[in-house]
């Protein structure tokens, strides 16, 4: 387990909590207000709220449990690549298929990427997938990421109109986890 909270430390240094932080900024936003106006100033606000904080600690136990479950080290690397390809490779899916929430700001100023680019980070997530886990628990994570952008997509157009980098960064946060996951619940 203490090996496990380290890995997860490490990826945390290496990106600078970037997707931790949106996931945590979504779900203070969605959680904690009732109007779009509302959630999108709660979103931008630097403070955590109890939702936010149970997401992230939700977050950081179901990572280290599910890598400490592994078991044997020389699984962990090729499980943390993959999850940390395949969650960044759904980003620009929901971009292309999500329109930004806000006029101005970091996803409004990304606009939708290109078709040609999305293709491209979807089959390099599928093959760190199936590098990393294998054929079939690659293919069972594929279709749980899937699930996830649909839900996303659909949860963010009906709490805020469109998606948002803190949409973006929760959308890479819950992906992480499902592959984590699946990586720990069929070895």
């Amino acid at each position: 387990m203490a090996a496990a909270g380290l890995a997860v430390a490490a990826t945390l240094l290496a990106t600078g909590c970037l997707h931790e932080d949106g996931l945590a900024d979504t779900a203070d936003g969605f959680g904690g207000a009732s109007s779009r106006e509302r959630k999108l100033v709660i979103m931008s606000d630097s403070r955590i709220g109890a939702y936010g904080a149970c997401a992230l600690i939700m977050s950081l136990l179901l990572r280290i449990a599910a890598i400490a479950s592994l078991g044997d080290p020389l699984l962990v690397v090729p499980v943390l690549i993959a999850a940390h390809a395949a969650a960044r490779a759904s980003m620009p899916v929901l971009m292309l298929l999500t329109p930004s929430a806000r006029g101005e700001g970091l996803a409004a100023d990304a606009a939708r990427p290109p078709v040609f680019s999305v293709v491209v980070a979807v089959l390099l997530g599928m093959l760190a997938l199936i590098a990393g886990l294998g054929i079939r628990q690659g293919l069972v994570a594929l279709l749980l990421i899937a699930g996830a952008v649909v839900f996303i997509r659909w949860l963010c157009l009906r709490q805020i109109g469109g998606q948002t980098r803190d949409v973006l960064g929760a959308l890479e946060q819950i992906s992480e986890i499902l592959v984590v996951l699946v990586a720990s619940a069929l070895i």
